[in-house]
C-alpha cells in the first residue's frame, strides 16, 4: 500500500514538474523573441533601429514586467497557481504575434511591454504550485530544475528562431513562435493541477532520508512552518507590512537587483557580438545562445549540490561564483589587450560569456525562490513578485544607461565598466543575504 502511494505521488510530482518546465519555457521563448529578433530589427532599414532603440524597448518592457508583478502576485495568491500560470502562457503567446505586426517604434515598445507583463505570471504561479506539491527539503532541487527551463528554452529558442531568421523575415518568425507556445498551453491545460487532493501528500514518505540530524530537524521544521505558517490568517496588506519590516527581505531585494542587472547582459549580447565581431544578424543571434547555455550548465550543477550545502556553505559558494563571473567581464573588456591572435578573440569571448552564465545563474534563480515560499507562506506569490519588481526596476535603469553607454563615446568598453560594477555589487550583496539566512537558521535551531 505504501509503495503504491509513493509511486503515485512521485508520478504526480513528475507530471506537475514537466508541465511547469514546458509552460515556463514557452513563456520564456515568447519573452526572448524580442531579443532574438533584435539583430533583424537593427538590419531592417525600414525601421531605422539603433542599439539605443533596442535598449529603450528592453527598458520599457521591463517596466511592463513590473506592472505584471503587481497584478499577478496577489492574483496567484487568490486564484491559485494553475490558473495564473496558464493565463501567462496563452497571453504571452498571442502578444508575440502582436509584436510582429508592428512597424513603429512606439508600437513595438508598447506591445513588448504588454508581452513582458503577461510573462510575469510564470514565476508567481510556479511559486504557489511548488509550495503545494514538493517537500521543503527538495526546494533547491525543484527550483534548479525549473530554472533550467528558463535557460534551456532561451538557448534552444535562440538557436531555432535565430536559424529561422535566415529563412524567413522577422515577422514570420514571431508568428511561428506563437504557434509553438499555444501547443504547449494545450498540453499544460490538461495535465497541470493546482494542489494535491490529499492534505497529507507531503508527509507520505521521508524526503530527507538518511541525512544528518541537523538537516532532518531543519527540514521537519520547514514542513511544519509551511503547514502552520505565521502569516496564515493575515491580509495582503498585513503581509506586505511584515515584509517591509524584515531585514532579510530587504537583503534579498538588494541581491536580486544586482543579479537582475547582471543577467540583463543577455539582452545586449546579440548586438555586442554583431558590432564588436562584425557578425551577421542571424549569426549574432545564434552565437548569443552561449550565455543561456552557460546559465543552464550552472543550474544543472545546482540540481546536484544546492540542497546538500548548509546556509554558510551556500554563502561561500555563491559569493565565489559571482566573483568569478565579475572576473569574466573584466577579462572580456580587456580581451584586445591580451595579445591573442586575431582568430582567437571571438572563441575566447564566447567562452567567457559561457562562464559568466554558469557562475551567475544559481544565485539569481534559487535563493530568492526558496525564501519567498518559506518566508511568504500564504503570500508567497506576492512576496516573490515584490522582490522581482525591485529587480526589474534596477534592470530598467540598467537598460536605459547601458544602451546609451554602448552607443556613446566610450562604446562597449563603457558598457563593460558598468557591468563590472554590477558584478561586484552582486557578489557583496549575495554574501550578505546568505549570511543573514545562516543567522536566521541558527536562531530557528536555538
Amino acid at each position: 500500500m505504501f509503495a503504491s502511494q509513493r509511486k503515485s505521488r512521485l508520478r504526480q510530482q513528475v507530471e506537475i514538474l514537466g508541465c511547469m518546465y514546458a509552460g515556463y519555457g514557452a513563456m520564456m521563448i515568447s519573452r526572448q523573441m524580442v531579443t532574438i529578433l533584435s539583430p533583424a530589427l537593427l538590419a531592417d532599414e525600414s525601421l531605422g533601429f539603433t542599439v539605443k532603440d533596442i535598449g529603450d524597448i528592453l527598458a520599457f518592457s521591463t517596466l511592463g514586467a513590473m506592472v505584471g508583478k503587481i497584478i499577478w502576485g496577489p492574483l496567484a495568491d487568490k486564484i491559485g497557481g494553475r490558473l495564473t500560470f496558464l493565463a501567462g502562457i496563452v497571453i504571452s503567446a498571442l502578444l508575440i504575434s502582436v509584436f510582429g505586426l508592428q512597424s513603429r517604434t512606439i508600437a513595438l515598445i508598447f506591445s513588448s511591454a504588454l508581452l513582458y507583463c503577461a510573462k510575469s505570471a510564470g514565476w508567481p504561479g510556479m511559486t504557489k504550485i511548488v509550495g503545494h506539491w514538493y517537500h521543503p527539503s527538495t526546494y533547491g532541487r525543484v527550483w534548479s530544475i525549473l530554472s533550467t527551463s528558463s535557460r534551456a528554452s532561451v538557448a534552444l529558442g535562440t538557436l531555432l528562431f535565430g536559424w529561422l531568421l535566415s529563412l524567413f523575415d522577422w515577422r514570420t518568425v514571431a508568428f511561428l513562435s506563437t504557434g509553438f507556445s499555444l501547443l504547449i498551453y494545450l498540453i499544460c491545460r490538461f495535465f497541470l493541477h493546482d494542489k494535491p487532493a490529499d492534505s497529507d501528500f507531503l508527509k507520505m514518505v521521508d524526503e530527507v532520508g538518511a541525512g544528518d540530524e541537523a538537516k532532518q530537524k531543519e527540514s521537519a521544521w520547514a514542513l511544519e512552518n509551511q503547514r502552520n505558517h505565521p502569516l496564515h490568517g493575515t491580509t495582503l496588506i498585513q503581509g506586505v507590512w511584515i515584509f517591509a519590516r524584515s531585514t532579510r527581505a530587504w537583503l534579498v531585494v538588494v541581491m536580486l537587483m544586482a543579479l537582475t542587472c547582471a543577467m540583463a547582459f543577455l539582452d545586449f549580447v546579440p548586438a555586442y557580438l554583431m558590432e564588436v565581431f562584425k557578425l551577421s544578424p542571424s549569426k549574432a543571434a545564434m552565437a548569443s545562445s552561449v550565455m543561456p547555455i552557460g546559465s543552464l550548465s550552472g543550474l544543472l550543477g545546482s540540481i546536484l549540490f544546492y540542497d546538500k550545502f548548509s546556509k554558510i556553505g551556500l554563502r561561500n559558494v555563491l559569493a565565489a561564483t559571482l566573483a568569478v563571473a565579475t572576473g569574466c567581464i573584466l577579462t572580456l573588456k580587456n580581451l584586445p589587450a591580451l595579445g591573442l591572435a586575431a582568430e582567437w578573440n571571438f572563441p575566447v569571448a564566447l567562452v567567457l560569456i559561457v562562464l559568466f552564465g554558469v557562475m551567475t545563474s544559481p544565485a539569481y534563480y534559487i535563493p530568492m525562490s526558496i525564501f519567498s515560499i518559506e518566508f511568504g507562506g500564504p503570500h508567497s506569490a506576492t512576496l516573490v513578485c515584490l522582490i522581482d519588481m525591485f529587480g526589474f526596476a534596477a534592470s530598467a535603469i540598467f537598460g536605459l544607461i547601458a544602451g546609451r553607454l554602448a552607443t556613446g563615446e566610450g562604446g562597449w568598453s563603457s558598457f563593460m565598466n558598468l557591468l563590472i560594477a554590477v558584478g561586484a555589487m552582486a557578489t557583496i550583496s549575495t554574501w550578505l543575504f546568505m549570511q543573514g539566512e545562516h543567522k536566521a537558521a541558527e536562531g530557528m535551531k536555538a
